[in-house]
């Protein structure tokens, strides 16, 4: 974790790459990939080309754009192929993310439960697609819970703060699932 308290001694940090490539919301991501393995990367690859590699495994596991092999080598003027090495040697030090199967089957329970939410915050008591759709088959379990009478508790409808709950678990778990385990936990012992 020295790479954040010193730059200067140390050059390059995570913090000032992902800053200057405006990818700001994967620094927790690159700085827990760079933690776990960015001394070996170092030593390999250089501290720069260690430290681009662990941005770029980060843009790849999160939402963030992709970095092109000519805009690190501008910005930073380090070699490109280093810089993919790194990134190689880190992921393959941080493991894989889960099957992209399982990612998806996330992203499906989760679309269903959003629109699920929606759906109660408009006051409506059926889903978004009645049974039988694709997401039925996504999540059927809560489709099961908007087509019912009623709630165990007698009022009819949604149950939106249970809706909230379970879709910050999904947000979770598919976070955790497009990192892998050790991302994860690294992201979640630095928060």
């Amino acid at each position: 974790m020295g790479q954040r308290h010193s730059p200067a001694r140390n050059g390059l940090t995570v913090d000032q790459a992902t800053r200057r490539l405006e990818v700001d919301a994967v620094t927790p991501v690159a700085r827990a990939a760079f933690d776990h393995a960015g001394d070996l990367a170092s030593r390999r690859y250089g501290r720069t080309a260690a430290v681009l590699g662990a941005v770029r495994l980060a843009c790849r596991r999160t939402d963030a754009r992709a970095l092109e092999r000519e805009r690190l080598e501008a910005a930073f003027e380090v070699d490109p192929d280093c810089v993919i090495a790194a990134d190689e040697l880190l992921a393959a030090q941080v493991g894989s993310p889960a099957a992209p199967e399982e990612i998806r089957s996330l992203r499906r329970r989760l679309i269903v439960v959003r629109e699920l939410l929606a759906a109660a915050e408009r006051g409506s008591v059926v889903g978004p697609e009645l049974p039988g759709s694709s997401l039925a088959d996504a999540a059927p379990f809560l489709l099961a819970r908007a087509t019912d009478s009623g709630r165990d508790d007698g009022e009819g409808g949604l149950d939106e703060a249970a809706l909230r709950a379970h879709a910050e678990r999904l947000e979770a778990d598919l976070e955790f699932a497009r990192l892998g385990t050790v991302l994860g936990a690294g992201v979640e012992d630095d928060g």
